[in-house]
């Protein structure tokens, strides 16, 4: 990595960790929220709702810092061979990150079910669960989109399977089922629970980027043909 690449993302870094404490501030609310699970109505309370909105500004501003490194890297990469290795190693650390949290959540929900984990608690750690897999999903969907843009034979060369990123994709936006997601968005808001493919048409979610770009670029010529035509 070059000396410019190593000064951005220092930068980066630095922004995140000045950021974390401001964003959490901002993301408390001020009233209490009861979980919309169903499976405790307990209060969480003030201190807990405060460390689970500093984990999930966390895990959203180390996601950021991730997006913008896959991204500094695919840039630099010399070659589709090199960004299909940039690829590679995207979807291995997303894919063991993915198992890392599914097996988290798991042991909260079998110490809430033993009673071991009171309710407030269990809410407070979930949230930031939630937060990180949805940077797993994001993280997987950059991956895919690199991917569908490289020659088959790089991706053959590296064993990138483009099926199993967006496999990853799609297991990490279930979010750890929708009470999991219901608990963190009635701590955090609905964002946390928000895909990446929500702002997408179906066609946009199965085109390759750059598709769909030219006819754009004609529709907004004819328009302007017709906008000038009116005016004279």
């Amino acid at each position: 990595m070059n000396r410019t690449t190593s000064i951005t993302l220092t930068a980066i870094l630095v922004v995140a960790t000045v950021a974390v404490p401001l964003a959490a501030a901002s993301a408390v609310p001020s009233s209490s929220v009861q979980s919309e699970s169903g499976a405790g109505n307990e209060s969480i309370a003030p201190g807990e709702r405060f460390a689970a909105a500093v984990g999930v500004q966390n895990a959203e501003i180390n996601g950021d810092v991730s997006e913008r490194t896959f991204e500094v890297r695919i840039a630099n990469a010399a070659s589709d061979e090199a960004k299909a290795a940039v690829v590679a190693d995207q979807f291995d650390a997303s894919e063991a990150r993915q198992t890392a949290l599914e097996d988290r959540l798991a042991g909260l929900n079998e110490s809430r079910n033993t009673g071991e984990l009171g309710e407030g608690r269990y809410q407070a750690e979930v949230a930031p669960i939630v937060a990180e897999m949805r940077t797993v999903e994001r993280q997987a969907a950059a991956a895919e989109t690199v991917a569908m843009e490289l020659p088959e034979d790089a991706l053959d060369d590296q064993d990138v399977d483009v099926e199993a990123i967006r496999a990853l994709r799609d297991r990490a936006g279930e979010r750890g089922g929708p009470e999991t997601a219901a608990i963190a968005r009635s701590i955090t808001g609905d964002d946390i629970d928000r895909s990446t493919t929500d702002d997408r048409t179906p066609a946009d979610s199965t085109a390759r980027p750059g598709e769909g770009q030219a006819d754009d670029r004609d529709d907004n010529s004819e328009r302007d043909t017709v906008a000038t035509a009116t005016e004279n």
